[in-house]
């Protein structure tokens, strides 16, 4: 443990020996190098489209449960309504959002992609019978008697039928806004860790070789600069290209 603390006084000390301009060099160049493999990485791999289909998948798996657990301890609408398959929720939305192109779908941008599922959801307000299962899970949080009203149709009390469908729009819209917020919020949170690992990879695997080997001193130095780097790459990023923009105008 002794030795540990050494090597990173050692470390410290070393990097207070670096010039401003040299250490700022670093940290821009780890965190661009890592913003840049990143997003090729992005771009030739499905990654993107793996992890949204997965999370989307998650997301209705999960509201389809909590309406089935709400409708079952509902008294008034359980003839009304029968409880939601999370898969033909699934398959309805890319059909409704892509045509039925699940790679379509899943390899948009995240705001695209709740715009696709936006669309789907104007549909299943339109149909709702037809589309029940994913009316029903992208709705879930309305209130049970609401959503039957809509499902059931425009039959009965049309003032109570359009105030039911628009509570259950509104409700759409708010789970909708809470998609595109932790969606994105989880894709960012994965991809800025990943720049950090890249960072310190970047920064030891050139101390590797310009020291000469494996010194543990030189290694939590550079260690410490590949978090800092990866921790500013997306600053760094929007730096560089703001240069260029700059420098091409």
């Amino acid at each position: 443990m002794e030795e540990i603390f050494k090597d990173l006084n050692s470390a410290i000390g070393a990097l207070k020996e670096v010039p401003g301009w040299a250490l700022f060099g670093l940290l821009t160049a780890a965190g661009t190098i890592s913003m840049a493999v990143l997003q090729v990485f992005k771009d030739l791999t499905p990654i993107r489209r793996w992890y949204q289909r997965h999370w989307i998948r998650r997301w209705i798996e999960r509201r389809a449960e909590s309406f089935n657990e709400r409708l079952r301890s509902s008294k008034g609408s359980k003839r009304e309504l029968a409880p939601v398959h999370p898969q033909r929720a699934s398959d309805v939305l890319l059909e409704l959002a892509t045509g039925g192109d699940e790679r379509a779908l899943f390899e948009l941008a995240i705001e695209q992609l709740v715009a696709q599922m936006n669309a789907a959801a104007q549909a299943a307000l339109d149909y709702p019978k037809h589309y029940r299962d994913l009316l029903l899970v992208l709705s879930e949080g309305a209130d049970i008697a609401d959503a039957a009203l809509v499902v059931r149709g425009r039959k009965g009390i049309p003032q109570a039928y359009l105030d039911s469908r628009n509570r259950v729009g509104n409700r759409i819209q708010r789970n909708l806004d809470g998609v595109q917020i932790a969606l994105g919020s989880r894709w960012r949170f994965w991809m800025h860790s990943t720049a950090i690992v890249l960072s310190i990879i970047i920064i030891d695997t050139a101390l590797y070789y310009a020291v000469g080997g494996f010194k543990p001193a030189a290694m939590i130095g550079g260690a410490v600069i590949g978090i800092v780097g990866g921790y500013l790459a997306p600053v760094t990023r929007d730096l560089v290209a703001a240069l260029q923009s700059l420098r091409k105008g």
